[in-house]
């Protein structure tokens, strides 16, 4: 009697005319505006970058794109090879400098560079300027050589600044 009763529940939940949820579902595109907009959120920003050592190691120098057009530098604060060698883990400050100055940032990030597949992953938060407490996620892949840039080697990638993960 117990499993006919409990799905007897189920279909009649299943038919109710009754809302269940005050809001829309997620999957209505009128919803998830509707649900951002309520959280003060926007879409995520998405800055892609080209860099290059400059003048030397650890310094960075590049361009970024996407949605900040501008300059691009960087500081590597700390690289440490695994023990096979192929594992190197950093840690890093990006500086985008917007051609719009008011969308410029700097954020920590950390994580690591995988030198046999030449990608990398790495996640922080924008420490100062524009968008400061969102958190970041970057990945790259090293390029060998760079010929738009004259460059034996240089790195391209995207920081993606995930919406409404600022304080």
């Amino acid at each position: 009697m117990r499993p006919t009763m409990l799905g007897l529940l189920l279909f009649v939940a299943a038919c109710s005319t009754q809302p269940v949820s005050p809001t829309m579902s997620s999957g209505d595109p009128a919803a998830a505006g509707t649900q951002a907009a309520a959280q003060n959120r926007g879409p995520n920003v998405e800055v892609t970058f080209t860099k290059w050592i400059d003048p030397s190691f650890p310094t960075f120098a590049g361009v970024a794109g996407g949605d900040v057009p501008g300059t691009f530098a960087a500081t590597v604060l700390s690289r440490t090879a695994f023990d096979n060698g192929n594992i190197v883990k950093l840690v890093a400050d990006y500086r985008v400098i917007g051609n719009d100055a008011g969308h410029s940032f700097v954020a920590r990030i950390e994580g690591t560079q995988n030198n046999q597949t030449q990608k990398a992953v790495l996640n922080g938060t924008i420490t100062d300027g524009w968008l400061v407490g969102a958190r970041v996620h970057v990945t790259f892949d090293v390029i060998r050589p760079c010929p738009e840039f004259d460059k034996a080697v240089c790195f391209t990638g995207v920081v993606r600044v995930m919406s409404g993960s600022a304080d």
